[in-house]
């Protein structure tokens, strides 16, 4: 891209607020199980009247629930299902009425029920997470009438399953609410930074006009007769608009291919000789390439100096594993064994390029012109 632009909004990546949740149900799960485990093992040793059987089956078929829990969260859909949100609620009602089943003296599903609330609250929203919470507190309730030992106090602990109700569904509700509100602002502030970008080029593209456009349309006008002059100014318009160009639709900060028509540009004026320039592809400008540059230059010089061509032939292309230039004229050639260090070949051109991990070669037939290859492997 051109300088002078404004920069491009820079995104640092955000994970999707779905997947923070569902690491957010997922810690429910496991540290719920892991609460529950503690409490039947306090249980087992403390509690003589509780049923360890009913108390083992509570812990292992809630273990082997969490074990399914964490595989079906590889996949968001799959725990937003309505049948793994009822199965996991049916689960979680039995874990909560183990504990009068087996006649324990407290509960002993210690957070696990609660984790059924996270699950509720990631797939819905506040109404169902609070519908959760009800049919907990109404089953704990139930559960302590007919178990019959439950003090009042007891009875009303169960509000906690509302209170995570709340808690959960309105925390759930208000992330994804400030998640979707900075979605929504960083939308419109990458969309004032394209037009940004728009308007920046468009001032250039206006200045490319205004300062070399209409002065080249000036100069014709004023002396319309001078043919070499009309065709110098009408050519160096030419290279300015096609450098232009390329450099608003290339993708590079520093273009490569710009660079080759800079040292093009530097060779047609010092030696009032035509260029013709085809590139194909491009990369970003690096030290190793500039050199390139710099040993194209050269063998431009050399052709428009020696070969009495009127027209210079250079292709160059980027390729992903290397960079090539081809400097090619149809001038008088000569003998490359017997003038090489008269031309400048070996310093200028072929050394160059050995000094920075290229290649260079030289073929040329006198009355036929010459050849000069260039090449540069990538990341040298």
């Amino acid at each position: 891209m051109m300088t002078g632009m404004p920069d491009e909004p820079s995104h640092a990546t955000v994970e999707p607020i779905e997947k923070v949740l569902l690491r957010i149900v997922v810690a429910f799960r496991v540290l719920g199980w892991l609460w529950l485990f503690l409490l039947v093992v306090a249980a087992w040793f403390t509690d003589d009247n509780a049923n360890k059987s009913i108390l083992v089956a509570m812990a292992l078929g809630s273990f082997l629930w969490t074990i399914f829990t964490l595989w079906m969260a590889q996949d968001e859909s799959r725990i937003k299902s309505p049948g793994f949100v009822i199965a996991d609620g049916i689960v979680a009602l039995a874990v909560a009425s183990a504990s009068y089943f087996a006649g324990a003296e407290s509960n002993l599903h210690g957070g696990y029920p609660i984790s059924w609330i996270a699950v509720v609250a990631y797939a819905g929203n506040i109404r169902w997470a609070m519908g959760a919470g009800v049919i907990l507190s109404l089953n704990q309730w139930i559960g302590m009438d007919i178990e019959g030992s439950r003090t009042v106090p007891d009875k009303a602990g169960a509000v906690v399953f509302l209170v995570y109700a709340v808690i959960l569904g309105y925390g759930f509700d208000i992330i994804r609410q400030r998640d979707r509100l900075r979605r929504r602002a960083e939308k419109k502030l990458a969309q004032e930074r394209r037009q940004q970008i728009r308007q920046a080029e468009q001032q250039i593209l206006a200045d490319q006009l205004h300062d070399s456009v209409l002065q080249t349309l000036h100069a014709i006008r004023v002396a319309p007769e001078d043919e070499a002059q009309v065709a110098y100014v009408a050519r160096k318009q030419e290279r300015e608009l096609r450098k232009t160009i390329h450099s608003l639709r290339s993708e590079y900060e520093n273009p490569f291919v710009t660079s080759m028509f800079t040292a093009r540009d530097d060779v047609e004026d010092l030696y009032n000789v035509e260029i013709d320039m085809v590139c194909s592809y491009d990369t970003e400008m690096t030290v190793p390439l500039s050199g390139l540059v710099d040993a194209a230059r050269e063998a431009m010089m050399n052709a428009a100096k020696h070969s009495g061509s009127d027209v210079i032939f250079v292709y160059c292309t980027a390729e992903k594993s290397h960079v090539t230039v081809f400097v090619r004229d149809r001038g008088s050639g000569f003998d490359t064994d017997a003038v090489r260090d008269g031309f400048g070949i070996d310093n200028s051109i072929v050394r160059r390029l050995e000094a920075i991990g290229g290649t260079a070669s030289i073929n040329s037939t006198e009355d036929f012109g010459t050849e000069v290859e260039m090449t540069l492997p990538q990341g040298v």
